[in-house]
């Protein structure tokens, strides 16, 4: 398979502004428009967002339409293309944020051959260069390549690191992270997969696992993430456990680049009946 590089004057071409000088990426009919969705940090007794990521979804004649519809239309040899195309747009409009100090994730490559994940790497970094982005608001998450080595593991993040940027990890609980690739990756933050974790919270008993697993990460210094949070539950599960950042569409859905990033909110407004899971104090 190509690399983001070959593609990057394609990219470029592909891409165009509107009057007020958000990016838009172009793929036939297609318009391809970006969402910001923060992640957001426990402060005493208030939510205050810390981050956000990037996601694009698709329109046509001003329209949206289901991603599964847009990527059956593109070419098979144009499929980097559009992964480069969606990683730029994710990039270049955080120019276009109301807040621009909050930290960027931005998803690398996973279930691929190991070298594209360093040319996912690259070209993102090339991409923060030009759109003068300090590498050091950016966490880079890889997701699962069952053919890396431990060893391949370490250089890439040895590589994501010298480029200034801080490592992650994809879809904890559903990819299979051995202990030696996560002591290869050292990661300074582990995502859990929103599936897995919805899961997770139908059961008392996995409940429980779940502050287990949340209490191990703690000990290797890794930050967990829980995505995917719909209910005031999960959330209260996400709370109780100790997770360290949270992100879902029960505390803010993806909102269009320029339409504002909620950037705090009391948490019990978000908790309603769980409160009674979680201590609000401390």
């Amino acid at each position: 398979m190509s690399s983001y590089g070959e593609h990057a004057e394609r990219v470029d071409d592909a891409i165009i502004a509107d009057e007020v000088g958000i990016q838009v990426g172009c793929y036939g009919i297609y318009r391809l428009r970006c969402l910001y969705q923060p992640v957001f940090e426990r402060r005493a007794r208030t939510m205050h967002a810390v981050a956000v990521e990037g996601v694009v979804a698709p329109y046509v004649a001003g329209e949206e339409v289901p991603r599964e519809l847009f990527l059956a239309a593109v070419a098979e040899g144009d499929l980097r293309l559009v992964e480069g195309l969606e990683l730029a747009l994710s990039l270049r409009n955080t120019g276009c944020l109301v807040v621009d100090a909050l930290e960027l994730v931005v998803g690398a490559a996973g279930e691929r051959e190991p070298q594209s994940l360093f040319d996912s790497v690259r070209f993102i970094a090339d991409q923060l260069a030009a759109a003068e982005i300090d590498p050091q608001r950016v966490v880079c998450a890889i997701g699962e390549v069952p053919s890396a080595d431990d060893a391949t593991l370490s250089r890439l993040a040895e590589d994501i690191r010298r480029r200034g940027m801080r490592v992650a990890i994809n879809d904890f609980g559903t990819a299979r992270w051995s202990d030696g690739q996560m002591e290869a990756l050292a990661p300074d933050t582990v995502r859990m997969d929103g599936g897995w974790f919805r899961k997770i919270c139908r059961d008392a008993v996995t409940v429980r696992l779940f502050d287990s697993v949340v209490a191990r990460l703690h000990e290797r210094r890794c930050k967990v993430l829980v995505s995917g949070i719909e209910t005031e539950l999960q959330f209260g599960v996400a709370l109780r456990a100790g997770a360290d950042l949270f992100q879902g569409t029960h505390l803010a859905p993806p909102a269009h680049v320029g339409a504002g990033v909620e950037d705090s909110f009391p948490m019990r407004s978000k908790l309603g009946s769980a409160a009674n899971i979680v201590p609000l104090y401390g």
